[in-house]
């Protein structure tokens, strides 16, 4: 399992979980000033890879952030693929 960093709509988030939604699964996030709540596909995700030093992530595209998809997000997270970390970049 990889750690990374998430932001929604360039904003850092704590945590992402998904819960059963009427037909597919819905990624609930938490913000520190915001709180808890759902997104959608309207939504802009990034992921950043924590394993990367951050020497090399100042000199990659974006800082090292990637977009990636709700899709792919949620597909990520339930296959245990990757963790988001809270912790400081």
């Amino acid at each position: 399992m990889r750690s990374v960093a998430l932001r929604v709509n360039g904003i850092r988030v704590t945590t992402a979980r998904l819960r059963r939604g009427d037909r597919r699964p819905e990624l609930v996030v938490t913000e520190p000033s915001l709180g808890e709540f759902a997104v959608d596909e309207s939504f802009t995700f990034e992921l950043l890879e924590l394993l990367v030093p951050p020497e090399i992530r100042s000199r990659l595209p974006n800082g090292g952030w990637r977009k990636v998809s709700l899709r792919i997000l949620i597909a990520l997270l339930r296959c245990g693929a990757v963790r988001i970390s809270a912790s400081a970049i």
